[in-house]
């Protein structure tokens, strides 16, 4: 099994990163930070020697192989957050982190109804409870993509509804809707809009709330290796957090 641990091995953040904050909508922002480690090559190499215990999860919407981090590194994301996400994402302090290792391996046609449309990290906090989320980009070919964000097009209840249905299709091994095509969402659709697109770059992680729609922005999913060296690696890290009053 894979050391839970890796301090010797996972890098130091670098104390002095560039760090630039875009509006996203509605009072939303997504926190850019480059430069995010020292040595981003050292958390490469402990996937690559590690790929093995990459599985995918069951329930979980992530088109690809996962592998968990804790310990460390996990505590190093923690801090980062407090530093430079807290104060844009109007959060008080975290409740708790869950961190990992993500590939995406999945081919359009391989995917979930589900997974063929923008998600949210978390649904149904309660009041005074909010979401975070960052993304660790671990690739150097840009072609991978990014992260894109999405506004729903309709209310609440009707994204919901929709939702439930896909899930119902997927428990009940039925096709998706002829509106729900087998591509990933990249674009804005009868569904949503598509509001901002964040590019990848190698060492940037990005920031941002949990509960805003969002997805991978895979338009070259051909691409796609299930290899950490040459494939779209991330870090993606997911946070519960009590938020600041007003």
């Amino acid at each position: 099994m894979p050391h839970s641990d890796a301090a010797a091995t996972l890098p130091l953040l670098n104390p002095h990163p560039h760090v630039s904050v875009v509006p996203i909508f509605d009072g939303h922002q997504c926190v850019i930070i480059d430069d995010f480690m020292l040595e981003p090559e050292a958390l490469v190499d402990y996937a690559a020697r590690n790929h093995a215990h990459f599985q995918d999860v069951s329930g979980n919407y992530y088109p690809g192989p996962e592998l968990p981090i804790s310990g460390t590194f996990a505590a190093r994301i923690h801090d980062s957050f407090l530093q430079h996400a807290r104060a844009p994402l109007k959060a008080r302090r975290i409740l708790d982190v869950k961190s990992r290792l993500s590939l995406v391996t999945r081919r359009p046609e391989e995917l979930l109804p589900g997974q063929r449309l923008p998600h949210r990290d978390f649904t149904g906090l309660p009041p005074g409870q909010g979401a975070g989320a960052m993304v660790l980009y671990l690739f150097k070919d840009e072609r991978f993509g990014g992260t894109s964000f999405f506004k729903p097009r309709m209310p609440e209840h009707e994204i919901k509804a929709l939702l439930d249905d896909l899930q119902r299709r997927e428990q009940a091994g039925e096709a998706a809707p002829p509106d729900v095509p087998p591509t990933f969402a990249i674009a804005s659709s009868p569904h949503f809009d598509k509001v901002l697109t964040i590019a990848p770059r190698y060492n940037r992680a990005i920031f941002y709330c949990g509960e805003v729609f969002h997805s991978g922005h895979i338009d070259a999913p051909e691409l796609m290796v299930n290899d950490p060296l040459t494939g779209r690696l991330t870090v993606n890290a997911f946070f519960r957090l009590r938020m600041a009053a007003g």
